[in-house]
């Protein structure tokens, strides 16, 4: 059966502020090393730099609305931001943390991915979700169909 609780809803509320902060930190860090990567002579390395500045203020303001709240755009972008489900989240920032790293090559590209990167295996912990103990799952250790231990006689 499929969950039908709001995206914003669905995962525990410590796992769910966990993944909004390890991506706004790693937003920060992002945008941070896109601006040490702009420091450069190649073309590529500069337009790369671009990019994660950019990317690292799309996901700022996705997770963290309350920087944006004083434009109008940010009351918009606080109610949609919590309709996006957490899958698309992942999705999304593991697309962000390809290109860079591929194109400059630069250990600061590297570090500023793994921003990317951080923010979207938090979102894939709440994709997941939680898993069950085991026994409700019929794992190893689990009574087989149901039946009581009582009921397990020799004949």
């Amino acid at each position: 059966m499929v969950d039908q609780a709001p995206p914003s809803q669905q995962g525990t509320f410590w796992v769910r502020t966990l993944a909004k902060g390890v991506s706004t930190v790693g937003a920060v860090v992002a945008s941070l090393c896109g601006i040490f990567v702009l420091i450069s002579f190649s073309a590529k390395c500069i337009a790369m730099g671009i990019y994660m500045v950019c990317a690292g203020v799309c996901v700022l303001m996705l997770e963290a609305t309350f920087l944006f709240l004083f434009l109008d755009l940010g009351k918009w972008l606080d109610s949609k931001s919590d309709s996006i489900r957490h899958w698309q989240k992942m999705a999304l920032y593991f697309a962000l943390c390809i290109p860079s790293p591929m194109i400059c090559g630069s250990a600061t590209a590297w570090v500023g991915s793994l921003g990317f990167l951080m923010a979207g295996m938090a979102y894939m912990v709440l994709t997941i979700g939680p898993k069950g103990d085991g026994h409700s799952r019929g794992g190893p250790g689990s009574v087989p169909y149901g039946r009581q231990m009582d009921d397990l006689s020799v004949a």
